[in-house]
């Protein structure tokens, strides 16, 4: 049915498969340029796991990526558990990987407990590039010490609940293990009512301590499995994820409601003593897509706080501004392979005016690479959220977590 869809959707709209395109900004919205013509590969992220061509000859058709991006494009590396192979890494991993497919909550569970921002030069290479400055990719740390001490506080207040669970350890585990899988998912609070007294160790208040529901929106597939789930490995007690996922992490910034914050290319690696009553020195790196830092407020103009706000903007900024202004105007990890994405920031108002696209070398901010903006060009309502602007800014981040129960799914 779904091979039925694309083809439905090929004959339906030209500027998605037959047009003749020079850049991406030539098709129409879902459809990117490749080779001279636009096309679309997906609708879904099932659409680049398990393709429809694939369907008849699932064991020799591999995956075409983890998720389909904004331009209908399937991105990211995927682990195909019956083959062992893993697009986007060297080497294939071989035979089937221990814990991959068993149900969540069956593997040793940890609540994160502290978590903060890592400072520029903590983090991974997330790009496999490396300049003068060196390999470790995190542009976010410029801003992450003006933003550790709202996050802890959300952390404490069980605001955050983000649950790391292991799959796939022998019993008993002695802090080695070739074959193995970490699984990440939002957590929510088994206590009804909510008690974050004893999210992390037993409280005078009362009530069962550590006992957490996954959030269905971390799941994926039936039966359900974490949509973040990676090939891992522990060695002499260091563990380390083999292949990059995206995890959804909730952001304590500002006032509740707060947004959840998508970071692509995840890897993970952290210590896992031999009693498995705790994770420390745990380090999570990722890009955050610029799309996803624009659709979310910036939090310090609500509050007042200038030297976090730099917008004079009456309709209000976003985080996409603060990163372009602390992290740079281009963000730093090319997510859909088609070259850098640029924004400009306007001097008048502190906000991003304009988007480049694709952009080779120096930042530029005029020619056909430039995305024009949509409706009023500062603000919530800006170009950095044109599905084109798919680069990401890079993120590390520090954790620790204590051993915690999954009891369910939360409704």
């Amino acid at each position: 049915m779904r091979g039925l869809v694309l083809l439905t959707f090929c004959a339906a709209s030209i500027s998605a498969c037959q047009l003749r395109c020079e850049n991406s900004f030539d098709c129409g919205e879902g459809s990117f340029c490749s080779s001279g013509r636009c096309e679309t590969e997906c609708f879904t992220d099932q659409d680049c796991r398990e393709p429809p061509e694939c369907r008849d000859n699932p064991t020799a058709c591999r995956p075409k990526g983890l998720s389909c991006s904004g331009l209908g494009r399937c991105v990211g590396g995927i682990v195909t558990p019956n083959t062992g192979f893993t697009p986007g890494l060297e080497g294939e991993f071989m035979g089937i990987i221990d814990g991959f497919d068993a149900l969540p909550g069956s593997g040793s569970a940890f609540i994160v407990d502290e978590l903060q921002l890592a400072e520029t030069g903590v983090g991974f290479d997330i790009d496999g590039e490396c300049d003068e400055l060196g390999c470790i990719d995190n542009e976010i740390g410029a801003i992450g010490q003006l933003s550790n001490r709202q996050i802890g506080q959300g952390i404490r207040a069980g605001e955050s609940l983000l649950l790391i669970e292991l799959a796939g350890l022998e019993d008993p585990y002695q802090g080695n293990e070739r074959s193995m899988t970490v699984k990440v998912y939002g957590g929510s609070d088994a206590d009804v009512p909510a008690n974050p007294s004893n999210n992390f160790e037993p409280s005078v208040e009362g009530g069962d301590c550590c006992e957490f529901r996954v959030n269905p929106q971390s799941l994926v597939g039936t039966p359900p499995q974490a949509g973040a789930r990676s090939p891992a490995q522990i060695v002499r007690g260091r563990l380390e994820s083999l292949a990059p996922v995206p995890v959804q992490v909730v952001i304590t910034l500002g006032t509740p409601p707060h947004p959840e914050l998508r970071i692509a290319r995840t890897r993970l690696k952290a210590v896992v003593p031999a009693d498995l009553n705790r994770i420390t020195q745990g380090l999570l790196g990722g890009a955050v897509p610029i799309r996803a830092l624009a659709g979310i407020e910036n939090p310090y103009c609500r509050a007042g706080d200038s030297a976090m706000c730099p917008s004079t903007a009456p309709e209000g900024s976003t985080l996409a501004d603060l990163a372009a202004v602390f992290a740079g105007v281009r963000a730093d990890i090319d997510l859909d392979g088609d070259g850098g994405e640029c924004l400009y920031i306007s001097p008048a108002t502190g906000v991003v005016e304009t988007c480049c696209n694709a952009v080779e070398g120096v930042c530029p901010f005029t020619g056909p690479q430039c995305a024009s903006s949509v409706g009023v060009p500062t603000g919530l309502d800006s170009c950095a959220q044109n599905p084109e602007m798919a680069d990401g800014y890079s993120v590390g981040i520090r954790f620790t977590g204590v051993a915690a129960n999954i009891v369910g799914v939360a409704e």
